[in-house]
């Protein structure tokens, strides 16, 4: 693969992955099902659909092998799945069903800057400035959104913005929890498990499922976008984008998400976002590129047009 099909494909997942939100919309306003019931759905018929992946990934007889020789990984993959999988779905939907997908989604992607300021505490270190910005940009950003640039006013429902930002804390997790889990297992048979793991356990508070309405006529495209191409294809590629492409390429293209989801939102829904709220959006989306941009050139950047004000006072002096 060409590493502009690889960026074509990292864009196409995270436009898939900003359609499932929209389509988790629609469905909310179509159905009384909650999104308890639409995780537990969700993340079954995904995990079922991708055990034959890991399976050709010979993701499942390793796997096997792995957890005979070390136990105390059951334990990992449960954690992983519980809130790096389960809470990550079950939140984002509820913030979706609270709010709208838009709102949600780039609430939601004030992950990164949340990883980036886990690793300055737990690494002991002062902050970089290019992270003390990106947590700032981040904040700012979702102020503006969520009150349209009017302190006191909510333009975004409070259990919409809390829903989305529990669902980035539980994003984050399931960026920093599993990185010692990718080196011992196949991630498709780790995403796997996880859904299923998650799913199963979410029985808990669904109890006996009633699966009928989601294949009512109103519905039932909704549910087979949100699985098929949201989830299963959208992470087959990613990751498949992923193998040719450095980490901060990857960062790039992802950052397609949020805007796809404003964009399909206005396209869809109608929702319309005042200068405010625009300006918190592209605060936060700037904030996912912080991390990865070259302060180095910014430096010199700076320096050189520095050097224009004192050339203009030497030839002042020198006349």
């Amino acid at each position: 693969m060409s590493k502009l099909a690889a960026l074509f494909a990292v864009a196409v997942a995270a436009v898939m992955w900003a359609g499932s939100g929209t389509a988790a919309q629609h469905f909310f306003s179509h159905s009384d099902k909650s999104a308890l019931e639409l995780s537990n759905i969700r993340m079954i018929l995904a995990g079922l659909l991708l055990l034959p992946v890991a399976w050709e990934t010979h993701g499942l007889s390793r796997a096997a092998k792995k957890l005979r020789a070390t136990p105390r990984l059951f334990r990992d993959i449960f954690l992983y799945a519980a809130i790096g999988i389960f809470l990550v779905q079950y939140t984002y939907f509820q913030g979706i069903s609270a709010g709208n997908a838009a709102a949600t989604t780039v609430i939601c992607y004030t992950c990164p800057a949340m990883v980036v300021a886990y690793d300055a505490v737990v690494g002991h270190r002062p902050p970089k400035f290019g992270e003390i910005l990106t947590v700032a940009m981040a904040i700012g950003g979702i102020v503006l959104l969520v009150t349209g640039g009017e302190p006191g006013n909510l333009s975004v429902p409070l259990a919409c913005l809390a829903w989305s930002l529990v669902s980035a804390v539980c994003f984050a997790f399931s960026a920093i929890y599993p990185r010692h889990l990718l080196l011992d297992f196949d991630p498709y048979f780790l995403l796997s498990a996880g859904l299923l793991l998650g799913g199963t356990g979410s029985f808990l508070f669904v109890g006996a499922p009633d699966w009928r309405p989601f294949f009512a006529s109103e519905v039932v495209l909704d549910l087979v976008y949100i699985v098929i191409c949201g989830t299963v294809l959208a992470f087959l590629l990613f990751n498949a984008g992923l193998l040719y492409l450095s980490p901060e390429e990857a960062t790039v293209t992802a950052t397609i998400e949020p805007a796809a989801s404003v964009l399909l939102a206005a396209l869809i829904f109608g929702t319309r976002f005042g200068t405010a709220e625009l300006c918190g959006i592209g605060l936060v989306l700037a904030a996912i590129l912080v991390p990865i941009f070259p302060y180095r050139r910014l430096r010199k950047f700076l320096k050189f047009f520095s050097a224009f004000p004192r050339a203009r006072r030497m030839r002042r002096h020198l006349r």
